[in-house]
Order: C-alpha cells, then sequence, then structure tokens
C-alpha cells in the first residue's frame, strides 16, 4: 500500500515502510512530482539492413561531430522528453539517413559503463529492414556521410557500436526463424537463388540448393509469378515468385501445432 501525504513542512511517501523526505523529491516541469536524483542521457541506436539481390548491407553514418568526428556509426542520437524509445529512432533514422522503415524491433539495451566519452549514457538499440525500392539514403543533421556497408566489409565502428552490431546479427537470425522479416529484405518479387543468397547471409552459412528450394516451395507461403515485368515467362526464363501472406499463416499455424 503506499499513502501520500502533502502539508507545509513534508511531501514524503510512505511504501514498504520506507519514507521519502522534500529534499528528496521535487516538482518538475510538467507539475509532476520528481526524484531529485542523478540520472543518465538516453540514447537510440539504428542498425538499418538491406538487400540488393546479392548482398546484405548495413547503413552507417560517418560522425560529423565529437566524439569520434570522421568514425562511423549507427544513425542515433539523444531521446527527447516528449517521444518514446521507438520513436526517437524513428526520429534520428529519418533525420540523420532520410528514410523511414515499417519493420523496426528493440534489439537491446546498451549500459556499459565508458561507452561514451561524453558521460553516463545508455542506448536501446533497434533493428530494421529496409524494402530494396526505398535505401536511397541521404545524409543529414549531424552525419557527414551516409553509406551502404556489406556484412562482410564493415569498417570500425565508434562508441560500442561494435557489440551493437553483433546483437543485432543476432536477433535478424531470430527474426527470419520466427517472422517473415526475409520477405520485406527481397523484393515483391524474387528468385529462388536471390532468396537463397540472403538466406546465406544472414545465417553466415551456404544452403543446399535443392533442399532450400524443395522446403520453401513445400511450405506454401511463396506463389509463382506469371509473368515479370509484362513479359512472358519462357521455358528458359528465371521463375519469379512472391510472398503468400495466407499460406505463411497457414504454415505458421500448422508449424505451432507440432
Amino acid at each position: 500500500m503506499c499513502v501520500f501525504f502533502t502539508h507545509d513542512i513534508f511531501i514524503f511517501f510512505i511504501f514498504a515502510g520506507e519514507t521519502v523526505s522534500n529534499h528528496e523529491l521535487t516538482m518538475g516541469k510538467r507539475g509532476i512530482y520528481q526524484y531529485d536524483y542523478w540520472r543518465p542521457a538516453v540514447t537510440v541506436d539504428n542498425v538499418v539492413f538491406a538487400f540488393d539481390g546479392t548482398q546484405l548491407s548495413i547503413l552507417l553514418i560517418r560522425r560529423g561531430n565529437e566524439p569520434y568526428k570522421g568514425c562511423w556509426a549507427f544513425p542515433g542520437g539523444f531521446l527527447d522528453e516528449d517521444e518514446t524509445l521507438e520513436e526517437a529512432a524513428r526520429r534520428e533514422l529519418k533525420e540523420e539517413t532520410g528514410l523511414t522503415t515499417k519493420y523496426m524491433t528493440e534489439i537491446g539495451t546498451f549500459s556499459d559503463l565508458n561507452r561514451d566519452p561524453r558521460g553516463r549514457t545508455i542506448s536501446t538499440a533497434f533493428a530494421s529492414a529496409i524494402h530494396p525500392s526505398q535505401i536511397h539514403a541521404v545524409a543529414g543533421d549531424d552525419a557527414a556521410e551516409v553509406r551502404w556497408f556489406p556484412i562482410n566489409e564493415m569498417p570500425q565502428l565508434a562508441f560500442d557500436h561494435e557489440k551493437i552490431y553483433r546483437k543485432a546479427r543476432l536477433m535478424l537470425r531470430l527474426g527470419f526463424m520466427t517472422s517473415p522479416v526475409a520477405f520485406v529484405l527481397l523484393n515483391d518479387t524474387f528468385t529462388l537463388p536471390e532468396m537463397q543468397r540472403l538466406y546465406s547471409a544472414v545465417f553466415d552459412r551456404e544452403f543446399d540448393r535443392r533442399n532450400f528450394q524443395k522446403r520453401f516451395l513445400a511450405s506454401g507461403i511463396l506463389s509463382t509469378v506469371a509473368s515479370q515485368d509484362g513479359k512472358k515467362r519462357t521455358p528458359h526464363s528465371p521463375i519469379y515468385y512472391r510472398f503468400n501472406e495466407a499460406g505463411y499463416a497457414q504454415f505458421r499455424e500448422k508449424v505451432m501445432k507440432c
């Protein structure tokens, strides 16, 4: 039970037998009572993945300001008072790269004591998947440059972003196993070799072509495209597919029952 008292001398809480005096409780900007304790800075970082049909890449910005001026880092910045962490991540991504995304998921919070030379800073990182039609990025705000890097050609990163990168790779693999995020990264129509290259990049391994194609074709989550770019398919034309959302729902339900 929590009991609140107020009069001219004391403002205090009684909770589980503990008392907090008015020396520790102050009125905030919005008329909300706040503890007069030290608070760390809060930031957000964005790990953004894209696939061009051949290779999986990650978006980085070259920092325009200290610390780590001129170094590569993930797009991000400080949390504003009137936004959630995800809202801040989306805002920073838009400000620094011009990109927006429908798929964004939180991958973790990073709080090493010396992760930021500016002072005690806690960062929550988000992973995003960008559709191939939306990968054109333009540097803005305090980003001096923006560039896509293949995942196997990553430069040295600022802050603890190498640690964030490793966690993001693991979370992307988990997403591939539990959600249809792969089809956010693929074009609306795609070939099975393109899909296999994407899976090989995400899981950092080669898959047997015949088994890979057989498994996905039997799952019911792919639909054959009758024609590509209005051109009639010939016996030698590559076969294109698209994501079958209804088929995926049925497949997922079947898996959950196993």
